[in-house]
């Protein structure tokens, strides 16, 4: 998760594993950045990565809370290095391990356990129901456990594991960035927890790959359903765009995650946005619905297709006349009051 948004560049084919990395934007809320490498089958070693987060942009204090986006990091190390000294906490749906205190330990375990009951409430496929955390003291423990070396400083956690034959994961870690988790108010802790809680839900229970928008969206739809906040609120940074004239035109492709191409932290909460009008205008169970059937075995590329037609057969409309819809409401949302 972000503390100034971050998102890092998409995932290199290099590793299998598909990753997860979160990353916190530092302005009103808690944007989380989260992203994942859902395109390869993995092997059966378990690695570390959505937002998420995830890697926006720089970590910084946040107040209150700050808005969370998800972005994707390359892949890196699939083999785990074990932590000397680590402790394990077990909370009722949760395991931390990590060298951190063990009332951070704690803390974490509790946040865990209230990501997997939000996840449950949203998320009705089978899954393990449980989530693995990591929590490493610093930075270069970090490292040693997602097999990076490039610039984490906006990534706020990474999620990942092996994809077996059957296309879902298996044994997902979340694995904490100290550094920028730190910055992180309670709030936006716990938001980018239950959305990476998402992603290891869904991976282990739907395979196949989904249209980008989609999955950091859902992820952000459930880490956002319990916050209180207003939409409106939520969304100041993308609705600021929309007022300069500079919002979406269309829905979010891969390439709007790549940090590489500018600020992605609207694009998180433009594709949350169009999930959350999905949930409101044709309820949960057909988001569900939609979201299963917007998936193709191989990758993202072919599953736009597959969304094409699932916007026809799950929610009666066409991706067009949905996308009017999205923008008009952006456009209310972003109106004078």
């Amino acid at each position: 998760m972000p503390l100034t948004d971050h998102y890092p560049r998409m995932p290199r084919r290099t590793s299998r594993a598909r990753r997860t990395a979160a990353a916190v934007a530092g302005s009103l809320l808690l944007t989380l950045v989260t992203a994942c490498d859902r395109d390869e089958p993995a092997p059966t070693t378990s690695a570390s990565v959505a937002q998420s987060p995830t890697a926006p942009e720089i970590p910084q204090p946040a107040p209150n809370a700050s808005p969370t986006i998800a972005a994707s990091p390359p892949a890196g190390e699939q083999t785990p290095t074990p932590m000397a000294g680590a402790t394990t906490v077990t909370g009722r749906f949760s395991s931390v391990t990590g060298t951190v205190d063990r009332a951070t330990l704690t803390a974490y375990a509790k946040m865990a356990d209230t990501a997997v009951a939000e996840v449950n409430k949203r998320w009705k496929r089978t899954w393990p129901r449980r989530v693995t955390i990591i929590a490493p003291r610093d930075a270069t423990a970090f490292r040693d456990q997602v097999g990076r070396a490039d610039d984490l400083s906006q990534v706020a956690a990474i999620t990942d594991g092996p994809i077996g034959a059957s296309g879902l994961a298996r044994r997902d870690r979340v694995v904490l960035n100290p550094d920028a988790f730190a910055k992180l108010t309670p709030a936006g802790r716990q938001f980018v927890i239950t959305h990476e809680s998402t992603h290891v839900a869904v991976r282990s229970s739907l395979a196949g790959a989904a249209p980008l928008w989609l999955v950091e969206g859902f992820a952000d739809h459930v880490g956002y359903s319990g916050s209180g906040r207003r939409r409106a609120e939520l969304a100041a940074p993308l609705l600021a765009k929309v007022v300069e004239g500079k919002g979406p035109t269309r829905l979010p492709t891969q390439g709007d995650f790549d940090p590489s191409q500018g600020e992605i932290g609207p694009t998180y909460l433009a594709a949350w946005l169009a999930v959350d009008l999905i949930a409101r205008r044709h309820g949960e169970d057909a988001l569900q619905r939609f979201y299963a059937a917007s998936r193709d075995p191989n990758s993202t590329a072919l599953a736009d297709a597959a969304m094409d037609k699932a916007f026809v057969d799950v929610l009666g409309t066409t991706r067009a006349a949905f996308t009017k819809q999205w923008l008009a409401e952006l456009n209310q949302l972003a109106a004078p009051k």
